[in-house]
Order: C-alpha cells, then structure tokens, then sequence
C-alpha cells in the first residue's frame, strides 16, 4: 500500500480537564503509532473562538497533526474520530509532497497556548479611533429641505 501525506486538523472540547485532554490526545497519537504512520509534527494552536456555535460551545482547543501513512489508516482514523466524545471536529486532508516538512523522523510537538487569543479590531475600526472626528458642515440645500 502506498504511504501518502496527511494533514488532520481537529477541535477539541474546551470544557475538559487535562487528564481527558490528554486522553484524547494520547488516542490519537498511539492510533497513528500503532498504524505505523511517520508522524512529521503534533501542534497545538491553543484555545480559540469558532466561526459558529458547535455542539453548544463558542470556543474550541484546536490541534495540528501533519503525518504519512497509508489511506486506509486515514479512513479507520477517520472513523475513529467521529466517536471520540472529545473531539468537537475533524478534518483529514491530503498534502502535496512540497508541503511536507523536511524531517528524517518523527517529530511531537505539543506548544501549548491555552490563553484565548486577543480579538483583532476591524482596520476601520482602528484608523476610524487613530483620527480625530470630521467636522459636519451642512449645505445651504440641505437645510433648506429639511
């Protein structure tokens, strides 16, 4: 069976304690172990806001995982995820081999970043506070409609 590369981005529960999060995460990463698949690199990009509501929660730990095995590892670790309680989200893409990071064995990062990220202002917002107000002049057909 031919070994391609992956990319799985998953969401997880923000509400859970760190032994069910490592749990979770442990499941994962001996999943892909015990699949013999070549683990590239294992992030975690912290808490963040979701687009929408999910499953009743605004926020989500999200975590990126980028791996080769072969594509009926992917399916069994697609099905798999589906029922980790967990697990808010998943998606499993394929990668292009220029996206695959240069490295000769497996690598787990785990950067940890559980503070929520500062909202960004809209630059409207931003340059609309940095100028001072423009003054309101009305012309003369103006007033006079009115």
């Amino acid at each position: 069976m031919e070994t391609r590369n992956y990319e799985l981005m998953f969401i997880v529960n923000p509400e859970l304690s760190n032994e069910d999060l490592d749990s979770v995460l442990q499941r994962v990463q001996r999943y892909l172990a015990t699949a013999n698949a070549h683990i590239y690199s294992f992030k975690s990009w912290g808490m963040r806001r979701l687009a929408y509501t999910l499953k009743g929660f605004r926020d989500g730990r999200y975590y990126l995982v980028q791996f080769a095995t072969s594509s009926d590892t992917v399916n069994e670790l697609d099905r798999d995820l589906r029922i980790v309680e967990g697990v808010l989200r998943h998606l499993i893409t394929r990668m292009e081999d220029s996206q695959v990071p240069e490295t000769g064995e497996s690598v787990i990062e785990t950067e940890v970043s559980e503070a929520a990220p500062e909202p960004e202002a809209a630059p409207a917002e931003t340059e609309a506070a940095e100028t001072e107000p423009a003054e309101v002049t009305e012309t003369p057909e103006a007033s006079e409609e009115a």
